[in-house]
């Protein structure tokens, strides 16, 4: 695997053209015009949907969503065997062997007023608690805002079998107050987080700490409630837990830890967990890595949720130099 720098200004100039592919969805597909709120103007259009997407109805509360098909359906882990650390080189391997960018399958939006107002991907319960990995998971494929919050909720189907969770990036404040945040390719400088943020994670590699395919992890190891395995428990204010990910002084993702026995146990976190702690550009991918053993429950997620391509970070052996 060799280093590989991609310019910012590309891929920026590169999402944009993904913005603009979209065709209008059936007419019979449709929702009445309607003025909705300055919030919902200001966001992408249901009209911008590809003509794949079709209406499925309300899931777990949130809202009616369109999906590609008939119905929703789940993302397809990568079928990779393995956990923790290791995981970023088999992505990076299959990138490579398959050139693949964009992996939409199973993506889900949430329309309100005729607006965009979520993304997300439903994840099989069965294949978290198994310990299966998911990477790629596209928010990319229109020019979508910045994401304020995320929610976790299961949805119960006729069999265990059939259980989901609905993973979803809301577009809009909870609050309805707007904090400043940056557009896409602005990425944050690391001199912006709090002096109580420490490097931690990667002590395999003590000399820079830096995750091979990840970057650098920190979080807030002085607050006194943090749970000792990191994991965002389903009662937690705030944000509580959140970790930063950087490279080359930038930020270049945020992060959450779950823990696998609670995705075992059913639990749901319908709160929304926020991401709008600084102010952050618009999530381009997320992916879900198991740490952990195959057939235990003991094991955790994390959550990576990246400004960047996957095809950048993936890449990367060592620290990069810039970006």
């Amino acid at each position: 695997m060799r280093l590989v720098r991609v310019d910012v200004a590309v891929w920026v100039i590169a999402i944009g053209f993904l913005g603009c592919a979209g065709s209008e969805p059936a007419a019979d597909q449709q929702p009445q015009a309607a003025g909705g709120s300055a919030s919902h103007r200001s966001l992408p259009r249901v009209t911008d949907l590809l003509a794949a997407y079709r209406s499925v109805g309300e899931l777990a509360g949130r809202g009616m969503f369109y999906a590609a098909g008939e119905r929703p359906s789940f993302r397809i882990d990568d079928g990779n065997h393995y956990h923790g650390y290791a995981g970023p080189g088999v992505w990076a391997q299959d990138a490579v062997e398959n050139a693949v960018r964009v992996r939409t399958q199973g993506l889900l939006y949430g329309i309100d007023d005729g607006a965009i107002v979520s993304a997300g991907y439903l994840i099989r319960q069965a294949d978290l608690v198994s310990g299966k990995s998911l990477h790629g998971l596209t928010l990319r494929e229109l020019d979508l805002p910045v994401a304020y919050s995320m929610t976790v909720d299961l949805i119960e189907g006729e069999t265990e079998d059939s259980n989901r969770y609905l993973w979803l990036w809301h577009f809009i404040p909870p609050d309805g107050a707007a904090p400043p945040m940056l557009a896409t390719g602005q990425l944050p400088l690391a001199t912006s987080l709090p002096s109580e943020y420490e490097v931690f994670a990667c002590d395999h590699i003590p000399e820079t700490r830096f995750c091979p395919g990840m970057g650098r992890h920190f979080i807030d190891l002085s607050d006194p409630v943090a749970d000792p395995t990191f994991s965002r428990q389903p009662t937690a204010a705030g944000d509580e837990g959140v970790i930063y990910g950087e490279a080359a002084g930038k930020l270049i993702f945020i992060e959450y830890v779950f823990s696998q026995q609670d995705f075992a146990d059913g639990v749901s976190w319908p709160a929304p967990i926020p991401l709008s702690g600084l102010p952050i550009p618009p999530v381009d991918n997320v992916h879900v890595l198991h740490f952990g053993t195959g057939g235990s429950t003991r094991g955790r997620y994390t959550v990576h949720m990246y400004f960047i391509p996957e095809e950048i970070y993936l890449a990367w052996e060592t620290e990069p130099s810039a970006l």
